[in-house]
């Protein structure tokens, strides 16, 4: 039994979100406030005991050391949940931290692995509970402790009051651990349910104009309804196990505690006991009853979490095959040269490349085009590091692409994509998300021509974005996403696709926009565009994972059929 909340605190602990000085303020005030609460029935004994003998002057001494160590555990108290509060808000906000740097750094197949309503679930519902697993551990330790002093105690007074009080406390330590095991594996399946309930609505919110174009309602409800009947069935299982452990343990606990009074008032009876024994034996096992108590709730509250603490683990220390390890070189002055040597590359055991190799000058515009699924968007995937290939090399100004640490790589390839991502935030905010000089944004807005539309909005660069940019339009929305890249100051940008589902204006802008990039920019753009690949300085032309043609539009134009029937 203690091995399994020993692992769960180890678990715990191993999530990386602690302070030690936090830490000992909240072990260090449990530690006073259960000595405090040792000392009470002690006192309690010792005002009965010399007020019995009519000595009223150190019975006066007494209240006086009784109200003071009621009044030090009050204090004790206070320091404990003052300790509680300040390191329970900074394991929360330390976990957010962490679940956000790991989410935006895994690559594509994590959220494969892990559902969008599990990584929600788990950042707010659970890390709310977590966080509250060093409180229960400390307390746990410190009741236990308590306890077995108590026993001690109560032993010395008289054996057999300690041997009963004893084994009733392991009897109902047994009977706590085999009913919280059960009640936790239900849990576990419970939060399992609701991930999926919660998964199904969010697809219902995303989805709600084919759910009323198909009438698909009926049949929603239906796998609703099942979701619902697996979560009812493990909530009651649950249930079942969570009543033996309130009803069961509080019931051998008070057969102890009427036990022990027979066995007390027959000492008293015999002469052996006087009244204010009578008070520090009954004073210490209500003392243990409360303790124990208390550590029960303590390792009940532990136990009803283990499986949040599996979950925000899973997060944490998500691992694939896939995952690449960032390098060391930081050298921050990037040119923008892209090389593929011979790159072959295997997705779920099929080849999705093959022997691809091509070079990207610095300050140049490359577009690669070939048939849906001929693998042009597995290049940019490569370049991004999502996957790392399986055969050969891709260099960045001839060093690995995975020999750069995180922040060098990562600040100088950018990618924009035909449907880029606002957040519900004004057009500053969004812009401040990579740079927050003013100065510098209106500098990017300028430059892909969207500064003269923001200043001409009521609120300007001040203007609130909502629901994904809907309150202004596609290519609005496109070359504020422009701008952010431009922002990120990085040397080689990926485009992909981004003209498909613009109008012929705002089309037109952008081709020139890119024309203009490639100044200061290693430029590369996937495109079925005509328009965008005459533009292009060179043309990489991709089928079924292999390079079939590289030129400029006229050469490819004159002389490989491939691209002759592309551009049909």
């Amino acid at each position: 039994m203690i091995n399994r909340y020993y692992s769960i605190v180890k678990k715990y602990f191993s999530l990386g979100a602690n302070n030690k000085k936090l830490l000992f303020h909240l072990l260090f005030s449990a530690t006073l406030r259960s000595i405090s609460l040792l000392i009470i029935p002690f006192t309690a004994s010792k005002i009965v005991e010399f007020a019995t003998n009519g000595d009223y002057k150190i019975t006066i001494i007494y209240v006086g050391i009784f109200l003071l160590s009621s009044l030090f555990y009050v204090l004790c108290h206070h320091y404990n949940y003052v300790s509680y509060a300040n390191n329970s808000i900074f394991v929360h906000n330390k976990l957010q931290h962490l679940i956000l740097n790991k989410v935006t750094s895994y690559d594509e197949n994590f959220s494969k692995n892990i559902s969008t309503p599990y990584i929600i679930n788990t950042a707010f519902n659970d890390v709310g509970n977590v966080m509250q697993i060093p409180d229960q551990a400390f307390d746990a330790v410190t009741k236990f402790i308590s306890i077995i002093i108590a026993l001690i105690i109560l032993s010395t007074i008289n054996i057999y009051i300690g041997l009963v009080t004893l084994v009733l406390n392991l009897i109902s330590i047994y009977a706590l651990s085999k009913n919280m095991k059960k009640r936790d594996y239900y849990l576990a399946g419970q939060r399992k349910h609701q991930d999926s309930i919660s998964g199904l609505m969010g697809q219902v919110l995303d989805g709600n104009k084919e759910i009323k174009s198909f009438n698909m309602k009926e049949d929603l409800n239906i796998y609703l309804e099942n979701y619902k009947k697996q979560w009812r069935k493990d909530y009651f299982n649950k249930r079942t196990y969570n009543d033996n452990v309130y009803v069961l343990v509080p019931t051998i606990l008070g057969f102890g505690k009427i036990l022990v009074y027979f066995i007390l008032i027959h000492l008293i009876l015999k002469g052996h006991f006087e009244v204010a024994t009578l008070v520090l034996v009954i004073g210490y096992y209500e003392n243990i009853e409360t303790q124990f108590s208390q550590f029960f709730s303590c390792l009940d509250s532990i136990s009803g979490n283990s499986t949040r603490v599996d979950r925000v683990y899973k997060i944490l220390n998500y691992k694939t095959k896939n995952m690449l390890d960032f390098g060391l070189n930081d050298n921050d002055f990037i040119k923008g040269k892209i090389e593929f040597k011979d790159v072959s590359f295997t997705y779920e055991k099929q080849q999705v490349m093959k022997n691809v190799s091509f070079e990207i000058k610095p300050q140049s515009f490359t577009a690669i085009v070939g048939k849906s699924g001929s693998g042009k968007s597995t290049i940019f995937r490569l370049l991004l590091r999502l996957y790392k290939a399986n055969k050969g090399e891709i260099l960045l100004d001839n060093v690995s692409i995975y020999d750069y640490t995180k922040e060098i790589y990562s600040s100088n390839v950018s990618i924009v994509t035909q449907k880029p991502f606002i957040f519900d935030m004004s057009i500053r905010e969004n812009l401040s998300l990579v740079d927050s000089n003013h100065e510098r944004q209106i500098e990017a807005c300028k430059r892909v021509g969207i500064h003269d539309y923001i200043m001409s909005l009521k609120d300007g660069y001040n203007t609130k974005l909502i629901s994904d940019a809907e309150n202004i339009s596609t290519g609005q929305k496109q070359l504020i996403a422009l701008a952010r890249t431009l922002l990120s100051k990085s040397e080689v940008l990926l485009f992909d696709e981004v003209t498909s589902s613009l109008d012929l204006n705002t089309s037109k802008q952008v081709m020139k926009i890119l024309n203009d990039l490639k100044k200061d920019h290693t430029i590369i753009i996937i495109t079925h565009k005509p328009a965008l690949m005459k533009l292009a300085d060179e043309i990489i032309v991709i089928d079924h994972g292999k390079l079939v043609g590289k030129g400029t539009h006229k050469e490819l134009m004159k002389n490989n059929e491939y691209y002759q029937i592309l551009q049909k």
